[in-house]
């Protein structure tokens, strides 16, 4: 049975527009797009939801706040994941420097940091790139706040 993943598309308003926060996997190759959301396993009794927060957390430090549902996807692995839009929760606001960088990635990550739009579909594994298209869907072309 495939794995189901749930994370977080964390959104925030940047000099040039909306940017999203994207994480690569340590001992992951820079050759290919492999940047994609923070996210992990759902755990038995979890909600889709739960988990995507949790999971944001563990791997970026960040607590966020969730903005809307953002659907499904089925990587060429075959895992599912599920995806929330989200912003950075004030009390963590403090954990990203002024480059974008997360302060604190966790030990599966090497890079955790915001990138533009346009940055971040050259960047992300391709089925994960639709939540991009979704999350433009959902603000209109306007603010992540």
């Amino acid at each position: 049975m495939p794995a189901i993943s749930a994370g977080c598309l964390v959104a925030r308003d940047g000099l040039q527009g909306i940017e999203v926060l994207l994480v690569h996997p340590r001992r992951a190759t820079f050759q290919r797009p492999l940047f994609g959301i923070p996210k992990g396993l759902v755990e038995e009794g979890e909600s889709l939801e739960t988990a995507a927060m949790r999971e944001t957390y563990e791997e970026t430090g960040l607590r966020v706040r969730i903005r809307g549902a953002l659907g499904s996807v089925r990587q060429k692995s075959g895992k599912t994941v599920h995806a929330f839009w989200a912003t950075v929760a004030p009390e963590s606001q403090s954990a990203v420097d002024a480059h974008g960088r997360c302060q604190t990635p966790d030990a599966e990550n090497d890079v955790c940091r915001f990138y533009s739009i346009e940055q971040a579909r050259g960047l992300m594994i391709p089925a994960q790139r639709e939540f991009l298209d979704r999350l433009a869907a959902l603000t209109r072309g306007g603010t992540a706040a």
